[in-house]
């Protein structure tokens, strides 16, 4: 109900993530989280701190889904702030090459830089583009559409 009378309001997202993780439905709960940190984002979220948990919060989530169910597989692949647009096409290339089961979708966030789930060993401050690839072309068309998608915007 909260997200009905407030669609904007991050807070409601990840209230709705926390109820589907206890659910035992860590996919829902990644997107709810996913859509809480991109509504913080785009409200002019300043905490940075702030931005980063939320973002941890939603990649443990997938990681907790990916441990759980096999109708996807993800991708980290390194970026250095380099030409974005020639990085996503190698990491889908990668991911095509080691993830072959997963083709009916495959998707690659151009809008986040993320950072590796806990307890992965990464470099400090490196940050990395996250590639999704889907056995189920709608479910996989269905995350994409909800990652691209415009939050609605409340006047005042």
């Amino acid at each position: 109900r909260s997200i009905i009378q407030n669609p904007s309001d991050f807070r409601n997202h990840l209230r709705q993530a926390a109820c589907f993780r206890r659910l035992q439905r860590p996919s829902e709960a990644a997107r709810s989280a996913m859509i809480a940190d991109c509504l913080y984002v785009l409200a002019g979220g300043s905490a940075l701190e702030t931005s980063d948990l939320i973002q941890l919060y939603w990649q443990a989530l997938l990681q907790e889904a990916l441990s759980r169910a096999e109708s996807f597989s993800v991708l980290y692949t390194p970026f250095a702030g380099e030409d974005k647009a020639q990085k996503i096409r190698e990491a889908q290339k990668t991911f095509t090459e080691r993830h072959p089961e997963y083709l009916q979708h495959v998707f690659t966030d151009p809008h986040g830089i993320h950072l590796l789930p806990e307890g992965a060993e990464s470099l400090p401050d490196q940050q990395y583009l996250l590639t999704l690839g889907f056995r189920n072309r709608e479910m996989g068309k269905a995350v994409e559409k909800s990652l691209s998608r415009n939050p609605p915007v409340c006047p005042g």
